[in-house]
């Protein structure tokens, strides 16, 4: 980080707490399911930032178990193999891919998901 304090999840978390605890509660039901659901995307970019190197290093090594290849093992290039039909959806290798893939974009999106925290004992 280039500067040192806050960073930017912290000014992120701020201003999610300050919207749930502050502002959410103090408007009509229209705007605070609205407020809810920016409190929602602050998160998702909090957990996002704190976790992609991460996340990003295992969703290549899992593309890349499944390529063989350095240079295929990437999102765009598996959605091409898909639509061509390169890759089948009957294939385990793939099917086992994308179930990791998905899990870890939850973690993101909602790691509070019930069927999220279910997956995580069978894995």
């Amino acid at each position: 980080m280039i500067f040192d304090r806050p960073t930017s999840t912290e000014l992120i978390e701020v201003v999610s707490e300050f919207l749930e605890k502050e502002i959410k509660e103090n408007l009509p039901n229209h705007l605070a399911f609205k407020t809810q659901i920016a409190i929602n995307v602050l998160n998702i970019v909090k957990r996002e930032h704190q976790n992609e190197d991460v996340l990003t290093k295992e969703s290549k090594e899992i593309l890349l178990n499944l390529f063989q290849d350095s240079d295929k093992a990437n999102i765009k290039e598996l959605a091409k193999q898909i639509g061509t039909g390169k890759l089948k959806l009957e294939n385990k290798e793939l099917q086992e891919a994308l179930i990791k893939i998905t899990k870890k974009k939850i973690s993101l999106d909602n790691p509070k998901y019930s069927t999220y925290k279910l997956s995580l004992i069978h894995i």
